[in-house]
């Protein structure tokens, strides 16, 4: 059991970092919380687009003037 025990403690002291699973699975919550925060606010991101785009376009009929 002592054997054991230290071969397992020497298994997990040669780990280090992160493996390939690990970083699949933070880039997956990552990528989620971006959809899901881009879906949320999508109505309010275009609305402002389109006050920048409406605000440009005026002052760009001002200076044609």
């Amino acid at each position: 059991m002592k054997k054991l025990q230290i071969k397992l403690a020497a298994k997990m002291a040669s780990e280090k970092g992160f493996s390939l699973l690990e970083y699949c699975a933070g880039a997956a919550i990552i990528a989620g919380v971006v959809w899901a925060a881009t879906g949320l606010m999508g109505e309010g991101i275009a609305e402002l687009l389109q006050s920048i785009g409406n605000w440009a376009s005026t002052r760009a009929g001002e200076i044609g003037q």
